[in-house]
């Protein structure tokens, strides 16, 4: 049974989730170790699909649409822009070439439908793909530093590098890994002049949100939230962390990781490689998720005959399908990964990612609100954050570890990368405002004033994350939907009490609040309701203060 009854939206709408589900499969595809995804056809079935969605779009004015289908229509538009030339045959080795790039950069970002990667290097726009080829050269070559670091005789990727930092208990040692990223900062920044690769993107998205408005505004205000708020918010976030955390001085970058890690040290032996999937499925059984009845699949484990995934993400092979009787087939999510070891820290990882699952497989509605406009993206990640926030619960840890923590260890453990988060919002926001400041100096001031680290403005050692180059604005994703996964969190506990060792009905309570709409309704709207009342960092700033 169609969602309208208009035969013109009927086409576009089914062209639409086929375009989704082809670009679903590609992914799995890709990820899975289907080496030639291009040749096996998946490609060739991706490129067919967009095509015909491309060609339709622009066969039609659009006008006289009922309001439903005016505001779907609006939600394929904001899920697919730059749409110029969407239409126009597409030479298969130039979109490989471009699914190549896509695919790496949806890791960076986490879960979604495709973003610009693909489409912006297919369609052939001078303008656009200069700046997206120079964007994607730098971030492979920054990646490609990443993944080399010298440390003594040996080389580690950053992850690696950075879990180290948590654990080395030498301050020599430590200050030694941490100078160890300094060639992939150098990469990224240069000499902090203003002909850095850094300082040309910037400048360039620096103008995009002059002309089109900042992402971060966009996201915050798709939350409901007063954008001009997102900065002292941010800083009050950074002052209650530093008060537990830091106290009234200043910390050694080499030595933050280690100052927040304590938690991580004393439980990692805990968790073992082969206890992630273990821990990740009984706890979702336990809030009534069984990953087996909901069919989620995953593939997080290292393997010869797979790429590397260096960034976990989370894909739907599937969209949600209504059959005439009104019943529903859900969706297929896809979890992806590649965890050479345990800890706590990949254990999060693990619970978001299957919270993005969780939230695909909840949703019920039509093909064209099936995926999530890029203002709606803050909740998204903080919908996921909602289940892997409970890691460091200490009732969860006590159940599934045996081990009795602290609520000041657990608010330093959990809230060590969001502060973090918040800091780089602050940071994207001065440089966007102002692109002819030194990001050094701008996030040596941030750290030093926010965040109770010492700033060192002779290294860019805030160059530390990929969204940085290929996604400006992202990071404040993390930062602003901790602000939502706290509110939402804290108003559950209220409602049902404490599932971080269960309870059978929270997903069917959650998914029938705020998950089963996908882009069909507003954050902002949903979370109103589910609230009563606006988004508000007072659960969050109240958690941090629990710890102190």
């Amino acid at each position: 049974m169609p969602f309208t009854s208009d035969p013109r939206f009927v086409l576009l709408e089914a062209a639409y989730g086929t375009y989704l589900e082809a670009w679903g499969a590609w992914m799995v595809g890709h990820h899975r170790g289907l080496r030639d995804a291009i040749g096996a056809g998946l490609g060739s079935t991706l490129i067919d699909a967009r095509s015909r969605l491309g060609r339709l779009l622009v066969s039609e004015p659009w006008d006289g649409l009922t309001s439903d289908d005016a505001a779907a229509l609006q939600t394929v538009r904001a899920c697919l822009p730059d749409l110029d030339g969407w239409a126009e045959p597409l030479d298969g080795q130039v979109f490989a070439d471009a699914l190549q790039a896509e695919t790496r950069e949806t890791g960076a970002r986490g879960a979604g439908a495709p973003e610009t990667g693909a489409r912006g290097a297919a369609r052939g726009s001078a303008t656009t793909e200069t700046t997206a080829s120079l964007r994607r050269a730098i971030f492979d070559a920054w990646g490609a530093a990443m993944a080399s670091l010298e440390v003594g005789a040996g080389r580690f990727d950053r992850l690696t590098v950075t879990s180290m930092l948590a654990r080395e208990d030498d301050a020599t040692r430590r200050h030694n890994l941490f100078l160890s990223m300094e060639p992939a900062w150098r990469t990224l920044n240069g000499d902090d002049g203003p002909a850095s690769p850094y300082r040309r993107l910037l400048a360039d998205s620096a103008a995009r949100w002059q002309r089109e408005g900042s992402p971060i505004d966009a996201n915050a205000a798709g939350l409901g939230m007063d954008p001009t708020s997102v900065e002292p918010t941010m800083r009050r976030i950074l002052g209650a962390f530093r008060a537990v955390a830091i106290g009234p001085g200043l910390v050694e970058p080499w030595d933050y990781r280690h100052r927040v890690g304590g938690l991580a040290r004393r439980v990692d032996p805990l968790v073992p490689l082969a206890r992630l999937r273990e821990i990740n499925d009984a706890h979702l059984r336990s809030i009534g998720a069984d990953p087996a009845t909901l069919d989620i699949a995953y593939d997080i484990h290292p393997r010869i005959d797979r790429p590397v995934i260096p960034i976990a993400f989370t894909v739907s092979e599937d969209i949600a399908v209504r059959a005439g009787d009104g019943t529903w087939t859900p969706a297929k999510p896809w979890v992806f990964a590649t965890y050479a070891e345990g800890g706590i820290g990949n254990l999060e990882e693990l619970l978001h990612e299957s919270g993005h699952a969780l939230h695909y497989a909840a949703i019920r509605t039509r093909p064209a609100m099936f995926s999530w406009p890029p203002d709606q993206t803050a909740f998204v990640e903080a919908v996921a954050d909602v289940v892997g926030w409970t890691a460091h619960e200490p009732a969860f840890l006590k159940e599934h570890l045996g081990v009795d923590v602290t609520a000041r260890e657990s608010v330093i453990a959990r809230f060590g990368s969001v502060a973090l988060d918040a800091a780089w919002t602050l940071f994207e926001i001065e440089l966007h405002r102002h692109p002819d400041r030194s990001p050094n100096q701008v996030w040596a001031e941030i750290a030093e004033r926010d965040l109770g680290i010492r700033g060192h403005p002779e290294w860019s050692w805030w160059a530390g994350r990929g969204q940085l180059i290929d996604g400006p604005g992202y990071l404040a994703n993390y930062a602003l939907g901790a602000v939502v996964v706290a509110a939402v969190r804290a108003r559950v506990r209220a409602t049902r009490g404490n599932w971080s060792v269960g309870d059978p009905g929270w997903y069917g309570h959650v998914s029938d609040a705020l998950l089963q709409f996908g882009g069909g309704r507003t954050p902002a709207r949903l979370l109103e309701a589910f609230l009563s009342g606006p988004v508000t960092a007072d659960a969050l700033i109240a958690n941090i203060e629990a710890g102190g």
